[in-house]
């Protein structure tokens, strides 16, 4: 599957009351007023896959206070630019550890990809 190109985040594994994870989508987390702040963020949030391997994570613009944060478009902020790879057939996104690319495997679920054990990201 193609990566390349803006995805959204449609499901995120949320933790319930009990601190049982569970696949949650957007729409759910968003109407759910026990769901935490930073989940609800987690959920409005985005990604570009660049052609040269950079992917830039991307926050709702309507989280972040007027006139911070560096704008992607009307609706984004960037919140960070990491790197991607297709290695053997297999896409990865790297995760910072310590300052060191952390490269974690983005599984294939449905139409888009699983990433890094919490997210489930689609085309935008």
């Amino acid at each position: 599957m193609e990566i390349s190109g803006f995805w959204k985040v449609n499901e995120v594994n949320v933790f319930d009351e009990n601190f049982k994870q569970t696949w949650r989508t957007v729409e759910d987390i968003l109407a759910d007023a026990s769901v935490n702040m930073m989940q609800k963020a987690i959920a409005q949030g985005a990604y570009l896959f660049r052609d040269d391997g950079t992917v830039i994570s991307l926050m709702a613009k309507a989280l972040v206070p007027e006139g911070e944060g560096e704008a992607f478009d009307s609706n984004y902020v960037i919140a960070h630019e990491s790197k991607w790879k297709n290695e053997g057939g297999k896409l990865f996104i790297a995760a910072e550890e310590n300052g060191q690319d952390d490269w974690q495997e983005m599984i294939p679920v449905g139409s888009g990809f699983e990433i890094f054990g919490y997210q489930r990201i689609v085309r935008g």
